[in-house]
């Protein structure tokens, strides 16, 4: 789209608009619902390179209903950044189960455009959620040892992968948090604080991820090394007490109480 003096704000609500509009016209009776979720929802970022994730929704997803909607989505995907999660109302339950987290993260972000998005309905289960905040944080530490056999002697990557895991690592203790409770903490803090408490991990061991993330210069090569030995240590008692978690085992062993600084 041409460049506008436009807030961020209004620039997405036409975005949406066109979408939507669009979508109709091309699917017809066959468009249950339309709806924007995740950061987006709330607001498009200044900068205007936010992603906008839409879930369109559809009573037949046969590729002779599919197809009419691939050139509106293809065009919004490239002139606005427009990810699209196409699903009719009974894989929607079936992924509830499959990506409990991911289907947590859109009903509870949502933003109905049009129509139903059937968001409501679906049954989303604590044990799930754990199962799939375990994957996620094995994924976590997975990758960050991927970085450090691939990348050991540059400090730059290895901060990198440090602070960049960061915003994954609170949205997992979320999840956790939303398993237990029904709700999820207002503030990155809390999430740390009661996150650690959850997992029978020293919530001080988590504090300092909070400074982590603001910090606008690494440390020294020295510095980085700690900084990622102390987190390595806490993502392996974080896996080790969420899977006793996930595999029902009641209250979370004792771990190490060592805090990372």
């Amino acid at each position: 789209m041409a460049k506008t003096n436009l807030s961020p704000e209004a620039a997405l609500e036409r975005t949406l608009a066109h979408l939507v509009h669009r979508l109709q016209e091309a699917a017809g009776e066959n468009l249950l619902g339309v709806a924007v979720y995740g950061a987006p929802a709330k607001v498009r970022q200044a900068s205007g390179v936010a992603e906008i994730n839409v879930l369109v929704v559809v009573a037949n997803a046969t590729l002779s209903a599919l197809l009419p909607l691939a050139p509106v989505l293809t065009s919004a995907q490239r002139q606005s950044q427009v990810s699209s999660f196409v699903a009719t109302p009974g894989e929607l339950g079936v992924d509830a189960h499959l990506f409990p987290a991911r289907l947590l993260e859109i009903r509870l972000t949502h933003r109905l455009l049009y129509g139903d998005v059937h968001l409501e309905r679906l049954e989303i289960s604590p044990r799930g959620l754990r199962f799939a905040a375990l994957q996620e944080l094995k994924n976590l530490e997975i990758r960050l040892r991927h970085r450090i056999l691939d990348r050991g002697t540059d400090a730059d990557l290895l901060w990198a992968g440090i602070v960049q895991s960061l915003p994954r690592l609170v949205a997992i203790l979320e999840t956790v948090l939303y398993a237990r409770d029904g709700e999820r903490p207002a503030t990155r803090p809390d999430v740390l604080r009661l996150g650690g408490e959850a997992l029978g991990i020293d919530p001080s061991r988590l504090e300092p991820i909070h400074a982590l993330r603001l910090r606008t210069s690494r440390p020294t090569d020295e510095a980085v090394r700690e900084e990622l030995g102390g987190y390595l240590a806490l993502l392996a008692d974080l896996v080790r007490a969420l899977g006793h978690l996930a595999a029902g085992d009641g209250m979370p062993p004792p771990v190490s109480t060592a805090v990372w600084e």
